[in-house]
């Protein structure tokens, strides 16, 4: 890119050109306070925070493009006077009482409070009143606390895909709405929380952090999702000294989600409320009676030669390479684990393309950082989508075709105009994937079952059910342990402690769930991510990888 010279604060400066004078400040560790503006977001010069002195005239520095012979000064009275007066106007405008406000501390409007010393309101504040939106099960909207940055709005748009968030009326009465003007907890909003994650403020908040603690009394880990195998990047905060989770941010750095996450990863791990297993247990005449990991192992030894270990997606590399190692041959996948066409783009493919044909899956929610890609090319006016569902899909409200899946072939036809599309699939009857086999210009994303069916396939862990007198699991995923013989003997090691299990189980090992344990796990485009362990177990629960090792170890010495 053509460099230029400018001045900034009496300095010459060489710099690219194209570059907004923000950008170049921030290269140059120069600070310009800002609000509205926030990256990735598109830049739209609101909030005037950002205000600078060129040749004497006041621009906004996030919108305005570096040029030849500009001589910026960045904090003149005149600069300083400005933002100082744009900082009273918004204080005042509507409730931004700090000491009643869950986000002090938090909040970004406060801070800039503080950096330019304000201490009092010069203008008549807080003089009408909105109502406060709680419709939202995890979502709270003040329109009291709100700046109209519209970050909220550009995020749910530009990011996310979902376009719900708009805004309404002029000037002061400006309010931000969901859909055409109704209750967010009754709009097309897919949970997806990044609304709360990008406000500066107490406009939008999640319930479930509210006045759990400020980020400076949380330690901030970064780790993977492990809810899908998407994979996306996260900042999980949590409170120092303690064992919970007050939020989780999307990771705006990430390369897989850009920050965007879905309301099972941001919102429904933080809710799970599935029994645990409390403690290790062996079932006889009389019910379950505790059992200690010398026990287990022993068992196991004697039911060695005539057992099969069955295996999930919810285990990490390290284990399933660990049971690998102990059990040989004899271990399989409790569930199908290979794709019935293998993908042939990513994500980053994904992301960039114009035509999706969707077959069987509802992205809004079984993948929905998938339906944000899908959905912001689609929404944005730059996408084709076609749907083929036998039930109901969300998506079909905003496909430009929509058939039942047993009109694939013919609607495959009168999809003329998409040239190449990605055709984005979970799981496929015989019949659609030979109709399939026939096109030569459809491109393929499968979405695997499982977080780590990827991890399983490297491994050479293959889905295949054995008739055996007893079988080892491990994993969260019980479902298919129904289909056994019921004179099976099962061992469960599993965090989660379901009725099935209950009736169907002879003995259940409580092992440790996601968050408190670590380990790598290979996403849809097969990258190697890690897990991090974020809790620490709250119940006896065995540490799956310590068992293993030691389990291994006295096998090797018998």
């Amino acid at each position: 890119m053509e460099k230029i010279k400018i001045k900034i604060n009496d300095n010459e400066v060489e710099v690219e050109q194209g570059k907004t004078i923000l950008q170049v400040a921030k290269e140059l560790n120069l600070h310009i306070p800002t609000l509205c503006y926030l990256e990735p977001l598109s830049p739209q010069g609101a909030c005037r925070l950002c205000l600078v002195e060129d040749r004497g005239k006041l621009v906004t520095s996030c919108t305005t493009p570096v040029a030849p012979n500009m001589d910026i000064k960045l904090d003149t009275p005149n600069v300083v006077n400005s933002r100082k007066l744009i900082l009273q106007l918004l204080f005042t405008e509507r409730n931004h009482y700090c000491m009643y406000c869950e986000q002090s501390g938090n909040c970004e409007l406060q801070n800039l409070g503080y950096e330019f010393g304000l201490d009092h309101f010069e203008f008549s504040t807080y003089e009408k009143k909105f109502s406060i939106d709680n419709s939202h099960d995890y979502i709270i909207m003040d329109p009291n606390r709100c700046v109209l940055c519209r970050r909220c709005v550009r995020a749910c748009s530009e990011l996310a895909g979902h376009f719900v968030l708009g805004e309404m009326n002029r000037g002061i009465e400006t309010l931000i709405i969901a859909d055409m003007n109704v209750p967010l907890g009754e709009s097309s909003c897919t949970s997806c929380g990044l609304c709360a994650q990008v406000c500066p403020t107490g406009a939008i908040v999640d319930k479930r952090s509210v006045y759990l603690g400020k980020d400076v009394q949380t330690d901030i880990i970064y780790s993977n999702c492990n809810e899908c195998a998407v994979g996306c990047g996260t900042k999980v905060y949590k409170k120092k000294n303690s064992n919970f989770i007050v939020k989780i941010y999307g990771d705006m750095d990430s390369e897989i989600n850009g920050g965007v996450l879905c309301k099972i990863g941001r919102f429904s791990a933080l809710f799970d409320e599935k029994p645990r297993v409390i403690s290790s247990k062996i079932k006889d005449d009389f019910g379950f009676r505790k059992l200690d990991s010398d026990k287990i192992m022993k068992l196991i030894s004697e039911k060695m030669d005539e057992l099969y270990v069955y295996v999930d997606g919810s285990l990490f590399n390290e284990e399933l390479e660990l049971i690998k190692s102990i059990f040989k041959d004899k271990v399989y996948s409790l569930y199908p684990n290979e794709p019935q066409i293998p993908s042939n783009v990513t994500l980053n493919d994904l992301k960039n393309a114009n035509e999706f044909i969707v077959i069987g899956v509802d992205l809004n929610r079984e993948f929905g950082v998938i339906g944000s890609f899908v959905k912001r090319k689609v929404l944005g006016g730059d996408g084709k989508l076609a749907v083929f569902d036998s039930n109901f899909n969300s998506l079909a409200q905003i496909s430009h075709y929509t058939f039942n899946l047993n009109e694939l072939k013919d609607g495959l036809e009168k999809l003329k105009e998409f040239k190449s599309p990605i055709v984005i699939y979970k799981e496929l009857p015989k019949d659609i994937i030979e109709i399939l086999k026939g096109k030569e210009n459809l491109k393929y994303l499968w979405l695997p079952p499982e977080t780590n069916s990827i991890g399983l396939n490297k491994l050479n862990i293959k889905h295949e059910i054995k008739n055996s007198k007893t079988i080892l699991f491990f994993g969260e995923n019980i479902e298919a342990l129904k289909n056994f013989d019921k004179n099976t003997f099962i061992i469960a090691f599993t965090p989660y402690e379901p009725e099935d299990l209950l009736r169907r189980a002879n003995v259940i090992v409580g092992i440790s769930n996601g968050f408190e344990r670590d380990g790598t796990f290979y996403n849809l485009d097969g990258k190697l991510l890690k897990k991090e362990k974020i809790l620490s177990p709250k119940f006896e629960t065995l540490d799956l990888k310590k068992f293993l090792n030691e389990f291994k170890n006295v096998s090797l010495v018998k």
